[in-house]
């Protein structure tokens, strides 16, 4: 028989996986550190920092193949986890996620990243709280869990194979978590996939399987080991979740667009804020600017209203693109025949929607996902595989979409990657050897098998060609393709290092993060938000309000509420609820639940305060991989030059940065930092 959960709301063990030695056993987690870390996030932390495997001596040597400089991440002791929380296994609504926890492949800091779809559910109606996997296989291998057992099998045969592909030579054994060939390449951009087109997107994490050589954890879990979950007070919970469903209902039917299409209905409210990427985050309202006029490159352009308005030259327009044909709405009415539906039910947010082909004459619906079909992409994705490359459709983005999908790819950083490559082209800063341009590996839209395809904005086919090409490319060869496997900022290191030429002035992030769909130019409580994160620039580590579209306006009084949101959503990322389910779960609901999950009497304070110490504790994991490597903790947290310095060039936001000035930088920092009851340089003194 399967293992009952040793405690109310937790199985209390996690699968230790030991790659080196090919082994697989159970860890019992003390029931103290489950109530006290969450679940999820929190006590993926917690594991992170008391189990730490790192050999540290041997993986500080290590060294990176594009930059030369330390590439912790890489070395086989560095730990990686998946990670459940309370929620994972119940009917709590939108609850359907799981969290990889580790140290970033892209920026060699601490990286939580989320992914939907089944298989946090499985993993914990099998008996486990999560894994925790060390070391590296030899050879490569797949993990196969069925309830509390768990082995290890070779996948040579599935080597080369792209997620959908694994996915479907594994069909039958239940939920599948998979790496592309990017995964496979250490491309430090991948991510690993599960469901066709589910990612745990942000930090390269795809490239820690890679590093381990894991190709795929499969999960199943068996009637009777559901019969072992245990709660403390089954008819609270189902009063909870009555409650969270009631209000989910209702927003259903609210008539809101944007529980109708989704994400995807991002780039009509965000253009118009001046908020989103466009053409390499060189504008933010879609239209492309003349990017030799930008000052970052020498011209007068970019300049303040003020500035112009004493005679100095506006940034012309290049191009436009329409908002509308980006959006999910344009991409409905191409599709009438798309079915929409949430991924984690029940859910308010309709974050999936696809056209099945026809196979044999019949529509094909439902599972499986691995045989082709038109998915809808996400804001995100859209921003990013679209106006940030000047592509103004978002049936052409879609297909880039189904390409990081299959190749296992972050659709940000790779939208970054690519669009840092058509600038670096057009301004002719490309080191000697590489060209404009590149050879279509296969034939796609109008080009065929071995055409030139140009590094430029506005070439639809460009996504889908040039991302194969990254996925199989060889880090730290020399080429191009080699070069950018490391990402668009360590590119541009490169780029910068052997021709002079500014090229880091070109990216768009924080940590080394590739900044996310909302330009913090436009919002400067954004830019905070994005500076302080532990992971980097990240849209998804707190809310942030005003002031937006103000130059004269600062974000100084706003970080108590920046600190509370954070808390607030660590909170959230350990029982773990998605960030949409947020608004339909208001904090006395989610207390409701923890405490009929886990049969503890808290409060919300009670939450809060532990939220404070994950944060804390990620943060001092951080500040002591930079001291390792010399670097200050108050300098990493800066935001890149193009968004500090370089002003938005038209729309709402033009003439606008980060912060009002570079004493407003500081004074928001240092406010940050005294309410954190940090150090000045940004240390905490307790974690």
């Amino acid at each position: 028989m399967p293992q009952v959960w040793r405690f109310d709301g937790f199985p209390g063990r996690i699968l230790w996986v030991d790659l080196t030695a090919g082994t697989c056993e159970a860890r019992d987690i003390p029931h103290e550190w489950c109530l006290q870390h969450m679940g999820g996030k929190a006590l993926a932390t917690k594991l992170l920092v008391e189990w730490d495997t790192t050999d540290y001596d041997a993986a500080c040597a290590n060294q990176h193949p594009i930059t030369g400089r330390m590439d912790t991440a890489s070395h086989p002791t560095t730990p990686l986890l998946f990670m459940t929380g309370p929620y994972q296994g119940s009917k709590v609504g939108s609850s359907g996620r799981a969290v990889v926890v580790t140290r970033s492949p892209l920026t060699e800091v601490y990286i939580d990243t989320y992914i939907g779809g089944n298989i946090g559910h499985d993993l914990r109606k099998a008996g486990w709280d999560g894994l925790f996997i060390t070391g590296a296989s030899e050879a490569w291998v797949r993990l196969e869990i069925n309830d509390d057992s768990a082995t290890l099998h070779p996948a040579d045969d599935l080597m080369g194979m792209t997620t959908w592909q694994v996915e479907q030579a594994l069909d039958g054994l239940g939920e599948c978590l998979s790496i592309g060939p990017a995964g496979e390449s250490g491309v430090r951009i991948a991510s690993p996939i599960t469901a066709g087109r589910r990612s745990a997107g942000r930090g390269g994490t795809g490239a820690s399987f890679g590093f381990k050589r894991l190709k795929a954890v499969t999960v199943k879990a068996s009637k009777e080991a559901e019969q072992g979950m245990r709660y403390a007070e089954d008819f609270s919970l189902a009063e909870a979740i009555k409650e969270q469903r009631g209000e989910m209902g209702l927003r259903r039917k609210s008539g809101d667009p944007f529980y109708a299409f989704g994400t995807s209905r991002g780039p009509l409210y965000a253009a118009e804020n001046g908020r989103m990427p466009t053409a390499n985050y060189s504008s933010t309202d879609a239209q492309i600017p003349d990017l030799s006029a930008l000052k970052v490159g020498g011209g007068a352009g970019g300049q303040t209203p003020a500035a112009v308005e004493a005679g100095a030259t506006a940034v012309p327009v290049v191009s436009s693109m329409s908002t509308h044909e980006l959006s999910g709405e344009h991409w409905h009415e191409s599709l009438p025949d798309a079915k929409q539906s949430g991924c984690c039910a029940p859910c308010p947010i309709a974050c999936e929607a696809a056209d099945r082909p026809v196979v044999d004459g019949v529509k094909m619906r439902g599972r499986p996902v691995h045989i082709n079909r038109v998915d809808r992409p996400e804001y995100e994705t859209l921003a990013m595989l679209g106006s940030n490359l000047g592509i103004g459709s978002s049936l052409d983005v879609m297909d880039g979409n189904d390409a990081c999908n299959r190749l296992g790819i972050d659709t940000i950083s790779g939208g970054a990657a690519l669009s840092l490559m058509c600038e670096v082209a057009q301004r002719g800063w490309l080191p000697e050897g590489w060209a404009d341009h590149f050879h279509a590996p296969f034939a796609f839209g109008t080009y065929g098998e071995g055409d030139v395809v140009p590094w430029a904005f506005g070439v639809p086919e460009l996504p889908p060609l040039a991302l194969h090409l990254l996925a199989h490319a060889t880090p730290g060869d020399g080429s191009l393709f080699g070069t950018l496997t490391a990402g668009a900022v360590a590119a541009s290191e490169h780029i910068e290092a052997v021709t002079g030429h500014p090229a880091t002035r070109l990216t768009a992030h924080c940590k080394g993060l590739d900044l996310p769909a909302w330009d913090p130019r436009g919002k400067r409580g954004n830019a905070m938000a994005y500076m302080t994160a532990n992971v980097g620039a990240s849209h998804m580590r707190a809310g942030y309000k005003e002031p937006t579209g103000l130059p004269d306006r600062s974000a100084v009084d706003l970080m108590e509420e920046l600190i509370e949101s954070q808390h607030s959503i660590v909170i959230r990322d350990s029982m773990i609820l998605c960030a949409f389910a947020k608004g339909a779960t208001p904090d006395s609901v989610m207390l409701q639940a923890w405490k009929a999950t886990t049969g503890e009497d808290c409060t919300w304070d009670d939450l809060m305060h532990r939220a404070r110490v994950q944060w804390d504790q990620a943060r001092q994991w951080n500040v002591e991989h930079w001291a390792r490597q010399g670097k200050s903790a108050a300098t990493e947290d800066l935001l890149s030059w193009r968004l500090r310095k370089e002003p938005i060039p038209s729309g709402v936001a033009s003439g606008m940065v980060s912060f009002v000035d570079d004493e407003d930088e500081a004074a928001c920092m240092a406010a940050y930092y005294q309410h954190r009851g940090w150090t000045p340089d940004g240390l905490p003194l307790e974690a």
